[in-house]
C-alpha cells in the first residue's frame, strides 16, 4: 500500500475519489490545447461552450452569464536605442503609443530577478538602490512588468518602461494595479507609463546602451475596451444547507493555448464538478464551480464581476472559497507553495495529507490570483497547486515564475500540452474534489480563528516595535489576547459538534457554523484588506493587518517632523479600526459560548 493511501478517507470520500478518475479533465486539456482563449475570443466563448455542454451531457444546473468586461488586448511592442532594434511584449494595461512611441533618456534602474513566485509581486527597486530620478526618462530594470514594479517606476517620473525577463522568452503579463474593474475611486490608478518586455539577451543589450548614454524609444501596441466574456457558473444543491454553499473557481481565459495556466485547472474544476454531482444527495452544502474570463487580460475581471453582481449573496451565504490554477503539471510533484488565510491551514494540512500522502507548506496568499473575495471576507485556500521540487528547479535553472507548476513556459506560447502531466493532475484533481467535499459535507466548519489571532500577533508585535512607542499599541495586543481567550471554548465546542454523536443536533450546528462565518466576515478584510466590503483593494501586496503598517511608515521619519506627524495620524485611525473590529469578533465568540 502506497503512503497516499494510508489515510483518513472515510467511506463516502473514498467512493468520491474512485470516480476522479481524470478522463474528463484530460479531455478538456486536449481540447483546450487546440483554443487560443485570449478573453473576449471566439476561442474563449468555445471553452465556455464545452465546459456547459460536457456539464448538461450529465445533467449537472449550470448558468452562463455574459457580461462586458474591461480588457486590454497587447498587439506588440518594439524598443529603438542608438542602433539597438528590439521586438518585444507590451503587457495589458499599458499606454498603447502607436507608432510615435514614448522617448526619453534610457536610464537603467537594477532590481533583481524574482528567486520564486513569492518574490514576482515585490518591487525590488528600493533595495538595489539606483537613480531615482527619472523624470522623462525611459527607465529599464530586471523582472516582469507587474503592478508594484510598473507603479514605483511611474511614481519616479519615468514615461516609460523596459523590464528584462530572466530567460530566452518573453513572458506574458498585466501591468495595471486595478483590481477587476476600474471606478471613479481608482481609475486614476490606471497606468501612465508604456511598458514593454524583452528575453535576458536582448535586455543585456539594452542596459548596455543605457550605461553608454542616449535616447530609447518604446512603441506599444493595444486594443482596450468593454468586451462580452462568458461567466461559467454550474451548482450542485447540498441537501441539508442548500442556501450556504462553497465556491470552487479558475480562470477560463489563458496567454496563448495555456495549458498549464489553466486549461489543466478548468479540466479539474469540470471533473470534481461531475463527481459532486454524482454523489450530490450526501452534500451538506450546496457547491458552485465558476470559470472565469478576464483573468489574463483584465485583471481577475470574470472574479470581480461575479463578486460585484452577486456581492450581498456572497457576503450571506458563501462559507469558503477554493481557488484552482495550474494544478497537474509536469514535474510538479510537491505541494510547496500553497495558500491558505490561516484559519484553513490545519484544514487545508489535512487535505493535502489525506488526498496526497505528502506534507503541505504554504501560507498567507498574496494580492494575486482570483482572490476577489476578501474584502467579502470569505475564507480562502489554495492559489496555485503543484510544484516541482526546489531543487529540480535549481537543477534546471529555472527561475521563479507564477504557475505551470514551477515551469518556465508560463505565460509563453510554449505553453502547451507537454507541461501538462496527466497522472499528477488525476492526483491533483482529487485534492480539489477532497477540499470540496469537505467543506461541503463536514457538519461544522473547519475555520480555526486562533491561528488567524496568532497571525496578527505576531504581525502586531512587530508593528508595535517599529512604532518605539509614538503610537501605542498595546491596546490591539490586549484585544488580540482576549480574543484569543475567547475563542478557546468556540473551538472546543466546535470540535465536540464535529463528532457524530453531535451530527444530529442541527439547531446547535447552524448556530456554531453561523459564528464561524461572522468571524470570518470580521477578521478576513482586518488582516487582508483596506477598502470596504463591497470594494476591492488595488493588485498590491497587502501586508498583515494593513491599518497597523503605517508603523513602517512611521518609523522612516524622524520624530517631530510633519511627515511623522501624518503617519502617526494614520495609524492612530489604523488601531481604532483594529480593536474595535476584535471587540466585535470577541463577542461573536463570547455570545456563541455563552449558549452552550
Amino acid at each position: 500500500m502506497s503512503h497516499s493511501e494510508q489515510t483518513t478517507l472515510t467511506a463516502d470520500e473514498r467512493l468520491l475519489l474512485a470516480d476522479v478518475t481524470g478522463d474528463e479533465a484530460w479531455q478538456l486539456v486536449e481540447r483546450f490545447a487546440a483554443l487560443r482563449r485570449e478573453s473576449g475570443s471566439e476561442d474563449e466563448r468555445q471553452a465556455a461552450a464545452y465546459v456547459v455542454e460536457r456539464l448538461r451531457a450529465y445533467g449537472v444546473p449550470v448558468e452562463v452569464h455574459t457580461p462586458r468586461l474591461y480588457l486590454s488586448l497587447p498587439r506588440g511592442a518594439e524598443i529603438r536605442a542608438g542602433d539597438v532594434r528590439v521586438r518585444g511584449k507590451t503587457p495589458s494595461f499599458s499606454v498603447s503609443t502607436g507608432p510615435a512611441g514614448r522617448s526619453g533618456r534610457l536610464v537603467y534602474v537594477p532590481s533583481g530577478f524574482a528567486r520564486g513566485s513569492g518574490d514576482l509581486f515585490e518591487s525590488g527597486l528600493s533595495g538595489h538602490g539606483g537613480e531615482r530620478d527619472l523624470e522623462g526618462a525611459v527607465a529599464i530594470t530586471e523582472g516582469l512588468p507587474l503592478p508594484q514594479k510598473v507603479t514605483d517606476l511611474q511614481a519616479r517620473g519615468a514615461v516609460a518602461a523596459i523590464f528584462v525577463n530572466p530567460g530566452e522568452r518573453i513572458h506574458e503579463a498585466i501591468c495595471t494595479p486595478i483590481w477587476g474593474a476600474p471606478d471613479l475611486d481608482n481609475q486614476h490608478r490606471r497606468p501612465a507609463l508604456a511598458v514593454a518586455a524583452v528575453n535576458r539577451f536582448d535586455g543585456q543589450r539594452l542596459i548596455e546602451r543605457a550605461r553608454a548614454g542616449g535616447i530609447a524609444t518604446v512603441e506599444t501596441h493595444l486594443e482596450e475596451g468593454l468586451y462580452p466574456c462568458p461567466v461559467v457558473v454550474a451548482t450542485i444543491p447540498g441537501a441539508v444547507e442548500p442556501d450556504a454553499f462553497v465556491l470552487l473557481h479558475g480562470h477560463l481565459d489563458a496567454w496563448h493555448v495555456g495549458v498549464g495556466d489553466n486549461a489543466v485547472g478548468d479540466g479539474a474544476l469540470l471533473e470534481v464538478a461531475l463527481a459532486l454531482w454524482k454523489h450530490r444527495q450526501k452534500l451538506r452544502r450546496s457547491v458552485r464551480v465558476a470559470w472565469w474570463p478576464g483573468h489574463s487580460q483584465g485583471r481577475y475581471a470574470g472574479s470581480t464581476w461575479y463578486a460585484d453582481t452577486f456581492g450581498v449573496d456572497l457576503a450571506e451565504h458563501c462559507v469558503a472559497h477554493l481557488n484552482c490554477d495550474s494544478p497537474g503539471c509536469r514535474w510538479a510533484e510537491r505541494f510547496d507553495d500553497l495558500c491558505w488565510t490561516p484559519e484553513l491551514e490545519a484544514f487545508v494540512r489535512d487535505v493535502i495529507r489525506d488526498g496526497a500522502g505528502q506534507e503541505a507548506r504554504g501560507g498567507r496568499p498574496p494580492r494575486a490570483g482570483d482572490y476577489s473575495f476578501q474584502n467579502l471576507g470569505i475564507s480562502g485556500a489554495f492559489m496555485l497547486s503543484s510544484t516541482m521540487p526546489d531543487e529540480l528547479r535549481e537543477a534546471k535553472g529555472y527561475y521563479g515564475v507564477g504557475g505551470c507548476g514551477g515551469n518556465i513556459e508560463w505565460h509563453t506560447e510554449a505553453d502547451t500540452l507537454e507541461v501538462a502531466d496527466r497522472r499528477l493532475l488525476q492526483r491533483d484533481t482529487r485534492v480539489y474534489a477532497l477540499a470540496t467535499w469537505r467543506l461541503a459535507t463536514v457538519p461544522v466548519l473547519p475555520l480555526r480563528f486562533r491561528a488567524m489571532v496568532a497571525d496578527m500577533h505576531e504581525a502586531a508585535r512587530r508593528y508595535a516595535a517599529l512604532s518605539e512607542g509614538r503610537v501605542d499599541l498595546e491596546p490591539v495586543l490586549r484585544a488580540l489576547q482576549e480574543l484569543d481567550l475567547a475563542l478557546v471554548p468556540v473551538e472546543e465546542m466546535a470540535a465536540g459538534a464535529a463528532g457524530p454523536a453531535a451530527a444530529d443536533d442541527a439547531p446547535a450546528l447552524r448556530e456554531i457554523n453561523r459564528a464561524l462565518v461572522e468571524l470570518s466576515r470580521i477578521l478576513v478584510p482586518l488582516h487582508f484588506a483596506r477598502e470596504g466590503r463591497f470594494r476591492q483593494d488595488p493588485a498590491l501586496q497587502v501586508p498583515p493587518l494593513p491599518d497597523l503598517a503605517f508603523a513602517e511608515r512611521l518609523s522612516a521619519w524622524p520624530d517631530g517632523s510633519l511627515e511623522a506627524w501624518f503617519a502617526s495620524n494614520s495609524l492612530v485611525r489604523g488601531r481604532n479600526r483594529v480593536v474595535y473590529e476584535l471587540h466585535r469578533a470577541r463577542q461573536v465568540a463570547q455570545q456563541l459560548a455563552a449558549r452552550r
